[in-house]
């Protein structure tokens, strides 16, 4: 296996290599115990001159020092896999955070943009307000008594509330006890930042 294919396995893939290397080094194990005991089963024949046990026994031997080295190797190949297993896995870790921070990231700033485009909307809301007023107070001044009696009810904020509950704005604001902290009062986009400017700052530098 290279170098470059060992740096790039994901880590479920290293579960598999380990358990593959884990099943071969145990048959090679118990490969070597099956030898070790035809080795005793010979070892009187040759002890009384078998040729042919004492040829075998050489073979054996022979087969016995190869699966010791055969089993070094695969301890040591069992222990690097492991060990990139345990890299795969904190690398995989790694890139899933920064990838779940930049998501966080982005939304908050498509959040930010978000608020800065309500607070223009709230500021041309309130010049719209101005303008209707201004209006209203024009046709006013030309009415008659009986005539301006049957609008005195715009001149109210009920309207604007109905209106406002109407569009569903009364799942993101009220002008109740909430609005009586003027010194509290600001932008949307002010209140907003230093609560979002850690992931904003986050999502700006990965990019």
């Amino acid at each position: 296996m290279h170098l470059g294919t060992i740096a790039t396995k994901p880590a479920q893939e290293w579960e598999g290599v380990i358990a593959d290397l884990a099943a071969k080094q145990q048959a090679s194990q118990e490969h070597n115990e099956r030898l070790r005991t035809q080795k005793q089963e010979l070892a009187l024949e040759a002890a009384m001159g078998s040729t042919d046990a004492k040829k075998r026994l050489k073979e054996i031997n022979a087969e016995l020092a190869k699966l010791a080295l055969e089993g070094d190797d695969f301890d040591a190949a069992i222990r690097q896999a492991e060990s990139a297993w345990t890299n795969a896995e904190h690398a995989e870790a790694e890139a899933a955070e920064h990838d779940r921070r930049a998501k966080i990231g982005e939304s908050m700033k498509c959040y930010r943009d978000s608020v800065s485009r309500i607070d223009a909307g709230l500021a041309a809301l309130v010049e719209h307000f101005k303008a209707a007023t201004a209006n209203l107070d024009a046709a006013e001044a030309l009415m008659t008594a009986t005539e301006s009696q049957y609008i005195r009810q715009l001149r109210t904020v009920f309207g604007p509330t109905l209106a406002a509950s109407h569009f569903g704005l009364g799942r993101f604001l009220e002008l109740g006890p909430t609005a009586r902290h003027i010194q509290d009062r600001q932008p949307l986009e002010a209140y907003a930042r230093p609560r979002i400017s850690g992931w904003v700052d986050d999502q700006q530098e990965g990019e």
